[in-house]
C-alpha cells in the first residue's frame, strides 16, 4: 500500500496495489556459454531488494525512506539497490514497476 502526496500537498488515500517488479539486462555480447547475465544471481538480488516492500505501507518502507512512494521513486531505488548488489560490471538497464495494467513507471540507464 502507498499514499502519495499529490501536487498540492494533499496525501491520497491509503490504497494497495499488486505490483510487479522487472529488472532488465542490456549488453552488446553474449559470454561464452550464451548468457548477459546470471538470472539466478539476478533473481536472488532483487528478491533481496524487494523483501521489505512485500505487505507493508511503501510511506514506512526504509528503501523510500524521505521519499514520495512513487512507483517512479520505487523503481528507481530499486535499480539503485539492485545496481549495488550486482556490481559495476552488471548490465543492468532498467527497472519497470507495474502498479496495475497499463500503469507502469520505469527508470532507465541512458
Amino acid at each position: 500500500a502507498h499514499q502519495i502526496q499529490l501536487h498540492d500537498g494533499q496525501l491520497e488515500p491509503l490504497h494497495g496495489h499488486d505490483w510487479e517488479v522487472e529488472a532488465v539486462f542490456r549488453g552488446p555480447a553474449l559470454d561464452r556459454i550464451g548468457v548477459l547475465v546470471d538470472f539466478v544471481a539476478a533473481e536472488a538480488a532483487l528478491r533481496e531488494v524487494v523483501a521489505g516492500l512485500h505487505h507493508t505501507c511503501l510511506n514506512r518502507a526504509a528503501l523510500l525512506s524521505g521519499l514520495n512512494p512513487t512507483a517512479e521513486h520505487v523503481a528507481q531505488r530499486v535499480f539503485d539497490q539492485l545496481a549495488i548488489r550486482l556490481g559495476p560490471n552488471a548490465p543492468l538497464y532498467a527497472v519497470y514497476v507495474r502498479e496495475a495494467p497499463g500503469c507502469t513507471a520505469a527508470y532507465v540507464v541512458s
